[in-house]
C-alpha cells in the first residue's frame, strides 16, 4: 500500500487535476468523482493526509466527523427511495492511499 500513488494529495487538492466540487472547508473537500460508478457519485475526502480508517487517531477523529456531516448534508438532496450509500475501502479495497468516501446514489454506470 506504501507505494501506491495518492491521487487525493497528488492531484485533487494540489489543483493538477480539474474536480467539480460540491463542497469545501478548511478540512474537507467533496468533488464528483472523476470517473463515476454512479448517476451520482461524490468523493469526500479530508485534506489532511490520512491513510485509512484504521490509522485514524484520535485527533483525527473531529475531522472525520465534519467528513460525515457533510455527508448527511449532501444526501439530504438525494432521493432515498433509490438508495444511497456511504462507502470507505481499506486495504486491497483502496485504490488511493487517502482516506475518502464515496457517496453513491441512482444508476449504475457500466
Amino acid at each position: 500500500m506504501a507505494n501506491k500513488y495518492d491521487f487525493y494529495c497528488e492531484e485533487a487538492l494540489s489543483g493538477k487535476t480539474n474536480i467539480v466540487k460540491v463542497f469545501e472547508s478548511d478540512n474537507v473537500l467533496a468533488f464528483n468523482h472523476t470517473k463515476p460508478s454512479y448517476s451520482t457519485h461524490i468523493v469526500i475526502i479530508p485534506k489532511k493526509h490520512i491513510l485509512d480508517l484504521p490509522s485514524l487517531t484520535d485527533e483525527e477523529l473531529s475531522i472525520v466527523n465534519e467528513m460525515l456531516k457533510v455527508a448527511r448534508d449532501l444526501s439530504k438532496n438525494l432521493d432515498k427511495n433509490q438508495g444511497i450509500k456511504l462507502i470507505t475501502n481499506v486495504g486491497v479495497f483502496q485504490d488511493t492511499p487517502h482516506l475518502h468516501f464515496h457517496l453513491i446514489a441512482g444508476e449504475k454506470i457500466n
